[in-house]
């Protein structure tokens, strides 16, 4: 659709050789000023990790979706998983501030772009997308009046030849002594687009001193890679400032509180509403902001939960391991799904009356073969 639609858009689409041709040409038209993204699935994103790691060091914001599927390898390409989590928390190498982001259904996959290219923007960091095929092949009937399309553009601190970047005056270079990448107490430089006059600057991957020069082979210079490398993990706590916290739905104090992130919003919040029907007061906590993760807000959501259940589409519970690592919090149970397709409300009803009647603490539900 977007590439039919492209110039009436204003937009252009290109179908590259290969996943590193796509992310390479993707920093390289941001590095021009433009917004970029590009998308794939855990294979191709396999690939593009090197070039994450590029984005990070030149500070250029991009944009990347990874749409999951059942892995490892080809696995089913053609069926739905929640198991790239680890990938995209470890992706490139180094520490190096990012935003993740899970959207929460399909109507969520509109309004969550602008705003993570917002984030990208303004802290100059590489913004992830890990959707999954349930959305990006699923349908939702949507309300006209849910989609905005008037949505603030927050470009962050650009400079640009023809003025219109949002580059703060202090930035303007004189005698040519532009820093592309000075040290700010936030973490934030102003960032010029190649051209503008006086803003000449050296772009590498490299480690590099405030304007760009390398220092990658100086052994003598831990002082400057130390300075450099606190100043981009600064951003870290603006961006944590940046994203709000996630917020409990359904009433406190419930039987059961459900725990999902990303595409299972729907199927959890439908399992609910039969469990209260059913006697069972239940509540739910859907996570969409996987970094930051707000771990001290979620600890103080679920304190005071009776019985916590993390419910996710993978084998190894990636979502439960990564919550304990941040957090040290151990839910009461667990319900996963591995075999490709989505879960079924009824899969989520069943497996909480099974473990509060204390038989297990896993449940896997068999997804019923439909002929």
């Amino acid at each position: 659709w977007m590439a039919a639609h492209a110039r009436k858009a204003g937009i252009m689409v290109r179908q590259v050789e290969d996943e590193i041709g796509v992310i390479n040409m993707t920093i390289g038209a941001a590095h021009a000023g433009v917004r970029a993204m590009c998308a794939t699935s855990g294979g191709g994103f396999a690939l593009m990790s090197e070039g994450l790691g590029m984005s990070a060091m030149i500070e250029t914001p991009v944009v990347v979706i990874n749409c999951q599927r059942a892995g490892p390898s080809t696995g089913v390409p053609t069926k739905t998983e929640q198991g790239d989590l680890w990938q995209m928390l470890g992706a490139a190498f180094g520490d190096y501030p990012r935003v993740i982001a899970a959207p929460l259904d399909i109507g969520d996959c509109f309004k969550l772009i602008p705003e993570i290219f917002n984030l990208a923007d303004r802290f100059q960091c590489p913004g992830l997308v890990l959707c999954d095929l349930l959305l990006s092949e699923g349908r939702l009937s949507v309300h006209p009046n849910d989609l905005d399309f008037n949505q603030n553009i927050d470009r962050g601190e650009l400079i640009t030849a023809n003025g219109n970047g949002n580059g703060a005056p202090s930035a303007l270079a004189t005698n040519g002594d532009y820093k592309r990448y000075k040290i700010t107490d936030s973490g934030i430089s102003p960032r010029a687009v190649p051209g503008v006059p006086g803003h000449i600057h050296t772009v590498a991957t490299d480690e590099h001193m405030e304007d760009g020069v390398l220092i990658s082979d100086e052994f003598t210079n831990p002082i400057k890679r130390r300075a450099m490398m606190e100043k981009r993990m600064r951003k870290v706590a603006g961006i944590e400032a940046a994203v709000p916290p996630p917020s409990l739905s359904g009433p406190r104090g419930a039987d059961i509180t459900l725990i999902g992130w990303g595409s299972t919003k729907g199927v959890i919040e439908e399992a609910c509403e039969i469990l209260n029907e059913d006697g069972i007061s239940a509540n739910r906590l859907q996570i969409r902001w996987l970094v930051p993760l707000h771990g001290e807000a979620i600890l103080e959501i679920l304190k005071d939960s009776r019985h916590t259940i993390i419910v996710e589409n993978n084998y190894s519970g990636q979502f439960a391991r990564y919550l304990r690592s941040e957090t040290s919090f151990v839910p009461d149970g667990h319900i996963r799904k591995y075999d490709g397709e989505p879960f079924m409300p009824h899969h989520i009803v069943e497996a909480v009356k099974e473990q509060l009647t204390g038989r297990t603490k896993l449940s896997v539900p068999m997804h019923e073969i439909m002929v």
